[in-house]
């Protein structure tokens, strides 16, 4: 079965930024080092990293596009503002998502005081910090199991896929590119997302094993 919907959202961020065919990509570590260097390129890379993964976490709880799009950039915004301070977060896709936290704990008690709701603001929060570590966690062990498993896959495979989702092209356009039947691209698209969806299925089932 294809991975959950955080899983899912974080996908697209991924292809994008990995399918380049060129060197590995940098740790948050080493961006967010250059980002408090005054790098807005390394920030720019995080936020490339992490928008939609942190965009579909906030959409899911709010259920409304256009305030998830608008809690999305606060928190981007003051986890760059925080980062230009010098504040060097231990880890940090969970300062990003505890950042994101808190401005949705802010955006619900302010809609429960608009809305004249029985309950007390202070009393309508945000899931508790723990689940919030703990999707950032899973956002990482996701990507190491993405990085594992298109390391596995053909170099023209990866090519096929760098044109796909880091060029937008469609599968007509691809076949014109690189001078092969449509059928064929789609055959091995296909192919590469099956072999994906299995990496990801069995290291998650191992995981779950070891947990056990």
């Amino acid at each position: 079965m294809w991975p959950g919907q955080g899983e899912r959202e974080h996908w697209a961020g991924f292809m994008q930024e990995h399918m380049s065919g060129g060197a590995a990509p940098e740790t948050d570590a080493d961006l967010v080092r250059r980002t408090i260097r005054g790098e807005v390129r390394a920030f720019d890379v995080l936020a490339d990293r992490y928008y939609r993964a942190v965009g579909g976490y906030l959409l899911r709880r709010v259920q409304r596009p256009d305030v998830a799009e608008d809690l999305t950039q606060e928190t981007f915004l003051e986890a760059f503002r925080a980062l230009r301070a010098g504040r060097l977060p231990e880890i940090f896709a969970g300062c990003l998502y505890g950042i994101a936290h808190n401005r949705l704990g802010k955006w619900l008690r302010r809609k429960a005081v608009l809305s004249f709701s029985a309950a007390p603001p202070e009393e309508i929060a945000a899931p508790a910090e723990p689940a919030v570590i703990e999707e950032a966690e899973e956002q990482r062990h996701l990507l190491g199991r993405l990085e594992a498993g298109l390391a596995e896959l053909p170099t023209e495979t990866r090519q096929l896929l760098a044109l796909k989702h880091r060029e937008g092209k469609t599968c007509e356009q691809i076949a014109a590119t690189v001078g092969r039947p449509v059928g064929t691209i789609k055959s091995l698209l296909s192919r590469a997302y099956r072999a994906l969806r299995e990496r990801l299925g069995g290291a998650a089932t191992a995981e779950k094993d070891r947990g056990s």
